[in-house]
């Protein structure tokens, strides 16, 4: 009633239908013409990614009213736009981008709108962009309804009002109508090596397998050592240079879940002996509780070069359909982390695509600070690390249920290291051996 309500307002004729299997149902309609979704609830990713498939595929556009509030909604409303489904917040704002798709309307974000009143202009600035002027312009007519007129002495198309057209043009400007299928490749991987790696039950690798496993795919790591011993961690600390951070490495303690297990700007070898031995023991302690077994899984510490950041991200990345993957990223530090400044991006894509992406983060100054030469650098090498990781995900999306990355370190020089990983590998080997035949990886939303 909601969407005929709207649709008589502007004057569209609408065959609405309801269904729970709203895929299919959109599967099918793309086949005859445009179409228009609303969704009370944040749809699955995995649905999101087969609409826009579908919409291209179609050649047709695809309006989405994504109704949930919330971060999750408006991160995969973004992921929409991102996929070519021009994704709104209401039903009225879905109605005034269907009436300018329907008018044919070229860019009518930069549409003229001088003559209308001040309220209506500030409702709308948000969504205007400057661009070459095509002529348009929106007016408002005797209902109090804007129109859409394509020139001036054009009778126009009622669009809605200025409230729900503003969210209207700002998702037709950002939908992605332009990018083509894109895919990604890292050569001369040594796929025996990372299978060896990967090979066993189901589990979470320890930070040195995860790193081992991503290695073939020239995903950048810092210089560290693995030390089970407080003698070998001086050594080593010794030889890569103070100073030095010193984690503790094991696969039922991560760092980013217990900061306390690393200490940093480890001056001096007897330091990192004591170091040493005052992280095994408070590892021991807290294990001990939960699993009498667990100094068992202890592998000692990670010594590694000191470099400084000017941003730490989180990254966690999981297959979904259409050999696509999902991946999520944010700040890792303690603010990020407390602001749930996070993006949402389906992969591979091109790097201007995942340049967008980024651009969403709330902190993305950290970034995009410095000249634009520096600027560029940061996000060529964040993108680029993106890219392998999608790379590796989807080539062992049999084997790995998730990757995760925290930190992933942008450092002064506009290069990345990966700090801290963990590879999650699914029971495909299990099944494997047993016999069964072998399922698609799990997916996550």
């Amino acid at each position: 009633m909601e969407c005929l309500q709207a649709a008589q307002t502007v004057g569209l004729e609408v065959e609405p239908e309801v269904s729970e299997d709203w895929i299919a149902l959109a599967q099918a309609g793309l086949r005859t013409g445009r179409l228009a979704i609303a969704l009370s609830e944040a749809p699955e990713l995995a649905a999101l990614i087969e609409l826009g498939h579908a919409s291209r595929e179609a050649g047709h556009g695809t309006v989405l009213a994504l109704i949930e509030r919330g971060a999750h909604a408006e991160r995969l409303r973004q992921v929409a736009l991102d996929l070519g489904i021009t994704a709104v917040p209401e039903v009225e704002a879905m109605m005034a981008a269907l009436c300018l798709l329907d008018a044919n309307a070229q860019s009518p974000w930069t549409a003229a709108v001088r003559t209308l009143g001040r309220p209506d202009r500030a409702r709308l600035q948000p969504a205007l962009s400057a661009g070459p002027r095509t002529g348009s312009q929106l007016i408002r007519d005797e209902a109090g309804l804007l129109r859409y007129c394509a020139q001036p002495e054009d009778p126009g198309r009622v669009v809605g009002r200025a409230r729900d057209l503003a969210p209207a043009l700002l998702a037709l400007r950002d939908t992605d109508r332009e990018t083509p299928r894109f895919e990604a490749s890292v050569d001369d991987v040594d796929a025996r090596a990372v299978l060896d790696v990967l090979f066993g039950p189901r589990r979470a690798l320890s930070d040195p397998a995860s790193k081992a496993a991503l290695k073939p795919y020239d995903i950048p790591l810092p210089v560290e050592e693995l030390c089970a011993s407080a003698s070998r961690a001086a050594s080593e600390a010794t030889r890569i240079g103070f100073p030095v951070r010193i984690s503790l490495v094991s696969p039922d303690l991560r760092i980013w879940d217990h900061p306390d297990l690393a200490v940093d700007m480890v001056d001096n070898a007897a330091r990192v002996r004591d170091t040493f031995r005052q992280l095994m023991g408070v590892a021991r302690n807290r294990l001990a509780p939960a699993d009498p077994r667990g100094a068992e899984r202890l592998l000692g510490v990670m010594v590694t070069a000191t470099s400084d950041a000017i941003a730490l991200l989180g990254v966690r990345a999981w297959p979904v359909a259409r050999d696509r993957v999902a991946m999520e990223v944010g700040f890792a530090d303690q603010h990020g982390a407390a602001a749930d400044d996070r993006t949402l991006a389906v992969l591979p894509a091109p790097l201007s695509a995942i340049e967008r992406a980024l651009r969403r983060l709330a902190g993305r100054d950290l970034l995009l600070r410095g000249t634009a030469a520096q600027r560029r650098a940061h996000l060529d090498a964040v993108g680029e690390v993106l890219l392998r990781l999608s790379t590796f995900v989807h080539e062992r999306r049999r084997e790995v249920e998730s990757v995760e990355l925290r930190p992933l370190a942008v450092l002064l020089d506009g290069s990345t290291e990966v700090r801290q990983a963990c590879v999650s590998v699914s029971d495909a080997f299990e099944r494997s051996l047993g016999g069964a035949p072998t399922a698609p990886a799990a997916t996550g939303s």
